[in-house]
């Protein structure tokens, strides 16, 4: 379990399931989203609102199978306790954004799906940029598959994203 929770220790934000529900429109740079893109990217910002507020059940149920066992969590109890380790700070006022959500190709072990870059923003020096993979999953929810913390300085844009979900 010590193994399982080092590499939890790596996953900055944690996930919460959304339907596969929404509606098109802009992304704000002018660039369509799909009614599917926008629930993913939804997810990906609830994927974060759950880690910062310490919602460790539901970002567990919002992980794929997949992701819960490169952790080493077999269970949806271990799960919560590998990545329950406490922290340091409170970080529930903490601003996010979220970046252009775009297709991802199969990656390794990693499904298809939607790529995007979430950044929390806790203060003065302390930014944290993630890129994440969502891939539909049961019951019409969106599941993050992979979280890959992003360099600083290193890039954030889409494609620092792709790049990064394609080494890990």
């Amino acid at each position: 379990m010590a193994a399982g929770s080092r590499r939890a220790a790596g996953l900055l934000v944690a996930a919460a399931v959304l339907p596969l529900t929404g509606c098109g429109g802009s992304s704000g740079d002018g660039a369509e989203t799909t009614a599917s893109t926008a629930a993913a990217v939804e997810a990906a910002r609830a994927y974060q609102r759950a880690s910062l507020h310490r919602d460790w059940r539901a970002v567990c149920e919002g992980m794929t199978e997949r992701l819960r066992r490169r952790i080493d969590a077999k269970t949806l109890d271990e799960c919560v306790q590998i990545i329950g380790t406490p922290g340091i700070g409170d970080h529930r006022d903490a601003r996010m954004s979220t970046g252009t959500a775009f297709d991802v190709e199969a990656f390794g072990d990693h499904p298809a799906g939607t790529g995007l870059r979430v950044t929390v923003d806790d203060g003065p020096g302390r930014v944290a940029h993630t890129a994440l993979r969502l891939v539909p999953g049961k019951a019409g929810a969106w599941l993050v598959d992979q979280a890959v913390n992003l360099p600083s300085p290193g890039g954030t844009g889409p494609t620092a994203v792709r790049d990064a979900l394609r080494r890990k």
